[in-house]
């Protein structure tokens, strides 16, 4: 077994870098993601308020269930296709960004708070997030790289939205739901719509209106489950975008607890084996010993808050070499000089690269990150 003192490949040395902070850093820390869904009049269902709504999907922490979920993005972003297939750190960064506008099928399996796996199988490859308590496994076997990490407390601590390893997670419904539910604020209109069917399930919906002029979600639509409350399907639309930005949701589910050999892992014989220091709640916070600025700072608050990331991050440096010109020209492709760095925005969120390494995101428009950074 290697020690996390063990050089990486290129390939994960890429994932960690930049697109792999920004995925999750740019949709959860901004508190967003949902397509439209068509109602079926023939859903009937007892009245129930938003807030009900809103009340029942909230008190589904703790169920158990299993299904297939599928997450589709559109957020404008320019074709990356030609850089699939060079090998080395292009690939790697181009399957970050691809997560933000290509389709993914995930499995996933969840036993109550602190029995989760996802499991995403695409071409041939699988990739797998497994919690079992207070023990995360993360496993690829394209690269045969997995990770682990010892959770510091098990009772209310979420599997991350990206492995240890930096790469991107395909989250699923219940997740992204419990995001929206945290920015239902004075600033959030809530409205409930018809009644609809998703994955053979009759389900309730609400739709969030931020009442924020910043934020570039123009609405999020919410789908939650008659019956247990669990979130079935989240979708978030952009302001002036006809088409969904970002949706996720259950195409089968079952509601019947997963066998316990699903939450078991083992690293196969001839596995990369890392071993990763826990997280601690005073991670965010805390600054370096050296005096630098603190791992994470957050501007704002609400559907306008940004995040900013110090490099230290991705917990690897930069790749050099080939690799970094593979990421470079994939970068080049789709963020745009500005004073003190590069920006890429989105339809519905924004990146700020600071030349010190550092990547702010949120879900404004790229002059408002600008200038909300130039500001500290």
């Amino acid at each position: 077994m290697h020690n996390a003192a063990r050089t990486p490949s290129a390939r994960s040395r890429s994932a960690r870098w930049i697109p792999a902070v920004v995925v999750p850093a740019a949709v959860v820390a901004a508190g967003i993601v949902v397509p439209s869904m068509a109602a079926n009049a023939e859903v009937v269902l007892p009245d129930k308020t938003p807030r009900q709504v809103l009340e029942l999907a909230a008190s589904s922490s703790g169920a158990s269930f299993s299904g297939t979920v599928e997450q589709t993005s559109d957020l404008g972003l320019p074709d990356v296709s030609s850089f699939q297939g060079q090998g080395g750190a292009g690939d790697a960064t181009s399957d970050a960004l691809e997560l933000l506008t290509g389709s993914h099928t995930a499995k996933v399996f969840v036993d109550g708070t602190d029995k989760q796996r996802v499991q995403v199988v695409e071409d041939l490859a699988e990739r797998d997030v497994v919690r079992d308590g207070d023990s995360v496994w993360t496993w690829d076997s394209e690269s045969k790289e997995a990770a682990h990490l010892t959770l510091p407390d098990a009772s209310g601590t979420e599997v991350p939205t990206a492995l240890p390893d930096g790469t991107a997670v395909p989250q699923t419904p219940g997740e992204l739901a419990s995001a929206l539910l945290s920015a239902v604020e004075p600033t959030t209109t809530v409205t409930a719509t018809d009644n609809v069917e998703v994955a053979g399930r009759t389900a309730y919906q609400v739709v969030l209106t931020p009442d924020d002029p910043a934020t570039l979600v123009g609405s999020a639509t919410l789908t939650v489950d008659s019956e247990t409350g669990v979130p079935l399907k989240v979708v978030v639309a952009a302001k002036g975008q006809a088409d969904p930005a970002v949706s996720v949701g259950f195409t089968s589910v079952d509601f019947s607890a997963p066998s316990s050999d699903v939450f078991a892992f083992t690293p196969p014989a001839g596995a990369d084996v890392t071993e990763v220091p826990a997280p601690t709640g005073d991670d965010a916070r805390a600054h370096h010993a050296d005096g630098q600025a603190p791992e994470k700072t957050v501007l704002g608050s609400g559907w306008s808050t940004i995040v900013g990331l110090a490099p230290s991050a991705t917990r690897e440096p930069a790749p050099t070499g080939d690799a970094a010109d593979d990421s470079s020209a994939l970068l080049d492709q789709v963020l745009t000089p500005v004073d003190g760095g590069k920006v890429l925005q989105t339809s519905l969120v924004s990146v700020f690269v600071g030349d010190d390494g550092r990547v702010w995101a949120g879900a404004v428009d790229a002059d408002a990150l600008e200038a909300a950074v130039a500001a500290q």
